[in-house]
Formats: structure tokens, sequence, C-alpha cells
């Protein structure tokens, strides 16, 4: 991978609640309905109450998680598998 596409790639824009959130679906079993806000659905999430971290804030680490990881994959030229 030549480092033009690599920089090309970091630059890319990934919308972390959109990510956390398709991360919680398969996760939780759902499928939110097509225009779901992200966010809302996520800050909903935050209110079910019992978890150490609240559940959409859980979601959006992983997805910070999720793109750190891929930042490293294309820092390296390899492909996430």
């Amino acid at each position: 991978m030549s480092d033009e596409t690599k920089r090309r790639l970091m630059m890319v824009e990934i919308p972390r609640d959109e990510l956390a959130l398709r991360i919680a679906q398969p996760c939780l079993g759902m499928i939110a309905p097509a225009g779901t806000d992200a966010t809302k659905a996520l800050d909903d999430m935050d209110r079910v109450p019992g978890a150490a971290v609240p559940m959409g804030q859980s979601f959006r680490l992983a997805a910070d998680a999720a793109v750190a990881y891929f930042h490293e994959c294309i820092s390296k030229g390899q492909r996430p598998s």
C-alpha cells in the first residue's frame, strides 16, 4: 500500500455513533429501523439501569477501539481480518 493511499485512508471520517450502533446491533441481537438516529439510540441505551458502564457509552468505547485498530492496520499496510 502506498503512502498516499495510507494517508487517504487515515483521513476517512468514521462517524463514531453510527459505528457504535452498528456494533451494538449484532451484540444485542437487534436491528435498528432504517433512519434511526444513532446518537439518540445510544443515549437511550445509556438509560438502561444496572450497568457498570452505561450501555451506549460502552458501544462508543468499542467503536473507538475499532477505529484505533483500523488505523493501526492501515499504518502497517495490512487489512483488518
